[in-house]
């Protein structure tokens, strides 16, 4: 493994606005993306640079020395602009990097991608270890734009603008972009209070305002996820509507003083950047609901939109009335979203505090059927007595309001996971009739035709998902999984995105490097893995990729020191994870075993176009039980309503 550490200069490129094109000109995409290519790669290697990779619509590249760099990014700005086709946000940082078998890791590959992120389109940011080498370049001009707290980076980064010679680089008109004319962002309301501990409230009144917005169908609504990577932000308003593409943006503060309550919020239209409309608010605690239904109203009458009678009757409908209950349910949902064990079983005790004060309760026992489930899948899975109550809990939700979108999206999670993909899809889109932004609904509707096998399906809806949620990197995933039943190499660029997107992350790790192995690319595929096993080495998921990337190299012995129990255990439980393990048993030539887990797989996962494509069933693939399989699936796809 050729492995080195050394100082680099990394510079990342992406094309604005190419999701919402993608989306609406395919086509179109493929070819701008092809252009990118063509004229970026020739100034790169002009000026000493290092192709790295291309990641979704972005390029990855390093250099020598920072002026080198720089000197680039403006090079290939100025051809960018010249050719208004498109605009381009390029990042670039100096910084000790490790490059190993033809490809680029650490700290300073995360921060030259999130600086990238943060610049405005047409732009070139760098960091402060950058300014500083290029400040006595008389041919390159530099000012400071801010200093800002980034994703995975522990201090504060300072940023600059580069300058040309007669100013800055021009921003040309966005061509690309297609806003739709209704859409929002709801910012993270910042908290006042003088308690930190008060963060829980304004957070719940961001979630409940995108909650009440979502339900308007006409309205095109960024999702939670999204929104609060976003919180403490201090983008300018335009920087963030064309971040997440919208046009509209809400801010507002909430403080919160024992029973006391001052909110304001204020619209804005991001294009002209004009307030639309703005209102303080003073009341007590029990004030929330009439506070919270008035900003969702008021915006609903800001962009002039007629709601249904349903819309209407949703936006009024209050599941909570009693304001200790509502704060119960508030803090339960924060904890939920920390994800670990210590949290989620501080979100039981919170839900079951607010039963306790009103009783029985649709949206506390969703809530509490969801908190159950979540940690049935991600903390313990061999305990069925959490599923059992997530089931027990939506039918008790079920009781009392038929119509629960959290409900039916609960439901349709359950029946997933107990392999009824048929039913799951129905749950999921009756959530979507009530709520038509609900991600989680959107996001299990797609993973369930991506089981059964409708890419076509899955990539309409990986669509609409990164319309309302793309700062998240699985909906990157979702649209790379498109591909796995045509080309995979095509969706490749979009897992890579989504890992450098959140490079820490076991989840994107495991997603790309198993991406990495449909196509062949093994040598890519096992320093993720190492990474990978460094960071979680007991996950069951790391201990897969361990048995395939010891397999492959034809270490048998060594992989299966990792067949074990658990592993077992997890395929049993999860039909998913058994076409995973039949990957291991494959790739070392026991076919009786692969194709037992691929035959107890094939119930609930059945992509047939993926499973003649995966290159790490080579071994067995001209085995007539594998042909009778492929049979099966592509029986169960085609059977399979949408």
């Amino acid at each position: 493994m050729s492995q080195s550490r050394q100082l680099a200069a990394i510079m990342f490129t992406d094309i604005v606005g190419y999701t919402a094109l993608m989306g609406a000109d395919e086509q179109k995409a493929f070819e701008l993306l092809k252009k990118n290519r063509e004229f970026q790669k020739p100034i790169i290697e002009k000026f000493k640079g290092r192709w790295i990779k291309e990641l979704g619509d972005g390029v990855m590249a390093s250099f020598n020395t920072v002026s080198d760099a720089v000197n680039a990014a403006i090079k290939i700005q100025e051809a960018c602009n010249a050719a208004k086709e498109f605009q381009l946000r390029i990042g670039i940082h100096l910084g000790e990097v490790v490059f190993e078998n033809g490809d680029v890791f650490g700290d300073g590959v995360n921060i030259a991608s999130r600086i990238q992120s943060a610049a405005k389109p047409g732009s070139i940011y760098i960091s402060e270890s950058v300014h500083h080498n290029v400040s006595n370049k008389k041919d390159i001009q530099t000012k400071f734009v801010k200093e800002e707290t980034l994703k995975n980076v522990k201090e504060p980064v300072k940023i600059y603008e580069v300058m040309m010679m007669n100013g800055s680089i021009p921003i040309a008109e966005n061509k690309m972009k297609d806003i739709r004319q209704n859409s929002i962002a709801v910012l993270p309301f910042a908290n006042m209070s003088s308690d930190p501990e008060q963060e829980y409230f304004s957070d719940g009144l961001t979630e409940e305002i995108i909650s009440d917005l979502s339900k308007v169908n006409k309205l095109l609504v960024i999702s939670r996820s999204s929104i609060m990577t976003l919180k403490g932000t201090q983008k300018k308003m335009k920087e963030i509507a064309s971040e997440v593409n919208v046009r509209y943006v809400l801010e507002g503060s909430v403080r919160k003083a024992g029973n006391n309550l001052r909110i304001t919020a204020q619209l804005i239209d991001a294009v002209n950047d004009s307030h639309i409309w703005a209102e303080k608010y003073n009341g007590s605690l029990e004030d929330v609901f009439d506070i919270q239904e008035k900003v969702s109203r008021s915006i609903v009458d800001a962009l002039k939109l007629k709601l249904s009678p349903e819309e209407d009757h949703l936006i009024a409908e209050r599941p909570i009335t009693n304001v200790h209950a509502y704060e119960c349910y508030l803090k339960a949902r924060q904890e939920l979203f920390r994800g670990s064990k210590e949290a989620m079983e501080n979100a039981f005790k919170l839900i079951q505090n607010g039963l306790d004060l009103v009783g029985p309760n649709d949206l506390l026992y969703a809530s509490l059927g969801y908190t159950n489930y979540f940690y049935f899948r991600f903390i313990n899975k061999t305990d069925k007595s959490y599923l059992l109550k997530a089931k027990e809990c939506a039918r008790k939700s079920f009781e009392l309001n038929p119509g629960s979108s959290l409900a039916h999206v609960l439901t349709g999670w359950i029946l997933m996971t107990e392999g009824n993909l048929q039913e799951s899809s129905r749950s999921m889109k009756q959530a979507l009739h009530m709520d038509p932004n609900n991600y989680d609904a959107l996001f299990g509707l797609a993973e369930t035709y991506l089981y059964a096998g409708k890419s076509t399906t899955t990539f309409s809806f990986a669509i609409r998902l990164l319309e309302i949620d793309p700062l998240t990197p699985m909906n990157q995933i979702m649209k790379g999984s498109f591909f796995m039943d045509s080309k995979i190499e095509a969706g490749l660029p979009y897992f890579e995105k989504a890992y450098f997107m959140d490079p820490q992350s076991p989840i994107t790790q495991w997603m790309l490097a198993s991406a990495y192995f449909w196509c062949g690319r093994n040598e890519d595929a096992f320093p993720v893995i190492d990474r990978l096993a460094e960071a979680a080495p007991d996950w069951t998921y790391t201990k897969q990729l361990l048995f395939i990337k010891y397999g492959i190299q034809g270490n048998k012995q060594r992989a299966l020191t990792y067949a074990t129990k658990e592993l077992e255990t997890e395929a049993k439980d999860d039909c998913h994870f058994a076409f995973h393990l039949a990957e291991c048993y494959a790739v070392i030539g026991n076919k009786e075993k692969a194709l037992g887990l691929l035959e107890h797989g094939i119930k609930v996962f059945f992509p047939y176009r993926f499973l003649s494509e995966d290159i790490l069933f080579a071994n067995i693939r001209s085995e007539e039980r594998f042909q009778n399989l492929m049979k099966e699936a592509k029986q169960k796809s085609e059977a399979f309503e949408i």
